[in-house]
């Protein structure tokens, strides 16, 4: 299914199994995924980490380790039991994201920093930027969070995509 799609599943595929990404030879870091790639996403959270965290956890599982993902807020909030349970049905940890607070360093050192939230809070200057404005998951029922789980899912392997890091997958 390509990453562009909806979520149904194709003719075939077991209902829920998400899409495939397929990892592009020579990109990502341009060798061996090692422990800090060279290529940097940071999500930038505008009023907390809640979206971030989501994006930076999806970005981090679907990459494989070829680009690393950052999230990085003013405030750190404890994560929504319903996010952290939508996203472990897709095999990703939200406890493996620890959220940074930014500064000039860290989104420096970023090929794209992705603003999460509705404030206007995009930096100016610096590297290339991108405003994913999409409702924030905490305190909504079981299935609005899938809902917005899958479409930060799309972004993010849209994303990787772009950045020539991962193909998608053609349905059998």
């Amino acid at each position: 299914m390509s990453a562009s799609r909806s979520r149904a599943p194709a003719a075939g595929d077991p209902a829920g199994t998400p899409p495939r990404l397929v990892a592009v030879p020579g990109g990502g870091s341009g060798g061996e995924p090692g422990p800090q790639p060279d290529r940097v996403v940071v999500f930038l959270g505008v009023a907390d980490d809640a979206r971030s965290r989501v994006a930076a956890a999806l970005l981090a599982h679907r990459s494989k380790g070829r680009v690393r993902a950052v999230s990085a807020s003013q405030l750190a909030v404890e994560p929504d039991p319903a996010v952290a349970a939508a996203l472990a049905e897709a095999g990703v940890d939200l406890a493996r994201v620890v959220t940074r607070p930014p500064s000039p360093t860290l989104l420096e050192a970023a090929e794209l920093v992705v603003v999460m939230g509705y404030d206007g809070g995009v930096p100016t200057d610096g590297p290339p930027t991108e405003d994913w404005w999409i409702d924030d998951p905490r305190g909504k029922d079981a299935r609005a969070v899938r809902c917005i789980r899958d479409a930060l899912d799309r972004r993010v392997q849209r994303l990787l995509i772009r950045m020539g890091v991962a193909l998608p997958t053609r349905p059998r």
